[in-house]
């Protein structure tokens, strides 16, 4: 047999493994229960996919990124390894004996499929030689994605109990990594852990009456790859429209974006065609780019866990790179209120849970593996509900193993034409963008004269060089006019039921857990804001605290006062604050004015001197808010 470093060239082209990789493998070959922490960037996945290429059987991949697991089945087929993901859309019965009979390397699914009676019933016959638990922190209750089937996979165990077990995690805290060994019920582990120091990113945070102009300021001189973060779909599209108007090159990325849109802006961006990616927070989850020099955060993530996620995302070739999380005052409020202000109580979760189960037409007793196309905006409405809240307690519910939910954007057409192809043909004489579209609808389409039919809209896009928005409108005008007939709907959320409806005993466990739920959410929103907030300890080491990594070495890289040199503060001080009464010396001004008349020091430099010369009594606040020299 080859050794791990011959197939790792092989399949993925490199000479040598990063850091810890090669040990976990050695490890893994050995058939030992084994955990593995390893940072964003680390190689994880590679610690599973490479020992199943060399050893007989499948390696059962358990994961709750239906996404991710899309793209690595993907990625290993692209390679030549047979990989497959269970599914919703077929029979469990059937793919399992593709399995079985196909010589399958990896098999990917939910913990709550595999943990079905049907998979249970068949798996000591798949020829399982291990599994791999993928995102294991979401084992713990005290983990940022809590899933409770996560704690079930045990049971797997007990029915292949001479079955190893590799878990592996991006970020867990020391309570959460003794949960996950515990959980998985693992003998003599061996624990991995590389540290998250990441030397060679710059983690600053900036505070900014003004984050739209110190974005472009700190983009607009910048020809690398990079993120730019927002809390929202509709700010990546604003966001991106800003830096395009300040020639940055920019494209905006979220779960809304079809499919085909969704992957050509990915392939701009790996190409760099496109240098900044505007996007909300599930973007760069499984894409491996190692140029990205710059992470942009415009508002508060949800935990220092998902932060720490998205800056890892940058200098992974080992190169320099700089991240920024752009501060207001007010953001404390923003991220209370975001994430703890919809957080729902017992009654609304019930009130939601039976609402979408009367709108999706689904009976008591029935559910299990049905998946329904769902519109939230249209849901909200017909029951009144408030989006963001509903949003909240969907997400709840799904932790709980009743459904998986995928947000997408998929628009749907059916098309029923009224007249006979001579009457139509007479009506696309002309050289209109509806004509264009309905002979483009005519030809990639077959028996389009004698029933109803079901559009590909992504190809009348693509072939006719138009956007959804036109096809729509030349389609609702031809059904105005009475010349077709149009069964049109746009779903936002695909809902896959992974248990049948059984009102009371499927939300006992989540509606038992509720406080609990609530009080972790809070107590790692305090946790971020912290962070966030704090001017004086390096940001790197603020970081590694909260892993149980505790170091005295700060990283000098960051603009927390401790890790700036005490002359170079002194230093810009004394200067900014001359430039402050120099700039005020004309009349009183607001901080954001200041900001953009020293363009030469940062945001961060002049909000801290300036503080200083208001607790001196140097400068005082005028009733609109405006700074003044105290003469």
């Amino acid at each position: 047999m080859d050794s791990p470093k011959a197939y790792l060239k092989k399949y993925w082209g490199y000479d040598t493994f990063r850091s810890k990789q090669e040990a976990i493998i050695d490890r893994v070959l050995e058939n030992k229960d084994t955990v593995a922490l390893l940072p964003t960037g680390g190689g994880k996945s590679v610690c599973y996919q490479l020992p199943a290429i060399m050893s007989e059987g499948c390696t059962l991949v358990i994961s709750p990124l239906i996404a991710l697991m899309q793209d690595q089945v993907e990625q290993m087929n692209t390679k030549g390894i047979k990989s497959m993901m269970l599914t919703n859309t077929q029979a469990l019965g059937i793919q399992l004996d593709n399995c079985l009979y196909g010589n399958f390397k990896l098999l990917y699914c939910s913990p709550e499929k595999a943990l079905s009676t049907e998979f249970k019933l068949r798996i000591k016959g798949l020829k399982i030689n291990r599994i791999a638990v993928d995102e294991a922190h979401c084992i713990s209750e005290w983990g940022n994605d809590f899933r409770p089937a996560f704690k079930q996979i045990k049971n797997l165990r007990t029915l292949l109990p001479e079955i190893p077990v590799l878990a592996v995690t991006a970020t867990a805290t020391p309570k959460v990594l003794d949960d996950i060994i515990s959980s998985l019920e693992l003998e003599e582990t061996c624990l991995f852990q590389e540290s998250f120091v990441r030397s060679n990113i710059s983690i600053n945070t900036l505070f900014t009456e003004d984050k739209f102009g110190n974005l472009i300021k700190l983009l607009s001189k910048n020809n690398k790859s990079g993120i730019v973060y927002c809390g929202s779909r509709k700010m990546t599209e604003q966001v991106a429209k800003i830096l395009q108007h300040n020639q940055v090159s920019s494209a905006f990325f979220h779960g809304g974006r079809t499919a085909s849109e969704r992957k050509e802006l990915l392939y701009d961006w790996l190409t760099e065609k496109t240098k900044i990616m505007v996007a909300t927070n599930a973007f760069g989850m499984g894409v491996d780019k190692s140029e990205v020099a710059t992470i942009i955060h415009l508002n508060l993530p949800s935990s220092i866990e998902n932060y720490f996620q998205e800056v890892g995302r940058a200098g992974r070739n080992g190169a320099p790179a700089k991240t920024f999380l752009l501060l207001q005052q007010n953001d404390k409020n923003r991220i209370r209120d975001q994430f703890l202000g919809s957080l729902p109580d017992k009654e609304f979760i019930r009130l939601c849970y039976k609402n979408l189960c009367n709108y999706l037409n689904i009976a008591y007793g029935e559910g299990n593996e049905l998946i329904s196309n769902f519109s939230l905006s249209a849901f909200c409405k017909t029951y009144d509900l408030n989006p963001k809240k509903a949003l909240t307690t969907l997400s709840y519910i799904e932790q709980e193993g009743v459904f998986n939910l995928i947000q997408y954007n998929k628009q749907r057409a059916t098309v029923k034409f009224l007249l006979n192809q001579n009457q139509i043909l007479d009506l696309l004489k002309d050289q209109s963008v509806t004509s264009k579209v309905i002979q483009g609808i005519i030809r990639n389409h077959d028996d389009v004269y004698t029933s109803s039919f079901e559009l590909d809209l992504e190809r009348i896009v693509r072939i006719n060089q138009v956007s959804f928005k036109t096809v729509i409108q030349a389609l609702k005008q031809w059904h105005k006019e009475g010349n077709l007939i149009l069964d049109y709907a746009q779903t936002d959320i695909q809902i896959q039921w992974l248990v049948p409806r059984e009102d009371q005993y499927t939300l006992a466990p989540l509606l038992k857990r509720l406080e609990q739920h609530h009080q972790v959410k809070k107590e790692k929103i305090e946790a971020m804001i912290t962070f966030a907030f704090s001017t004086d300890r390096c940001k790197q080491k603020q970081i590694l605290s909260y892993f149980g990594e505790h170091t005295f070495k700060k990283c000098g890289q960051c603009n927390a006062l401790e890790c700036l040199p005490k002359k170079q503060v002194k230093t810009a001080q004394i200067q900014i604050k001359n430039r402050i009464v120099e700039e005020l010396q004309n009349g009183a001004m607001s901080l954001k004015e200041l900001d953009q008349s020293i363009a030469d020091y940062t945001t961060f430099e002049i909000g801290e001197t300036i503080r200083m010369q208001l607790n001196s009594k140097e400068l005082l606040l005028t009733d609109t808010n405006k700074l003044k020299l105290n003469i």
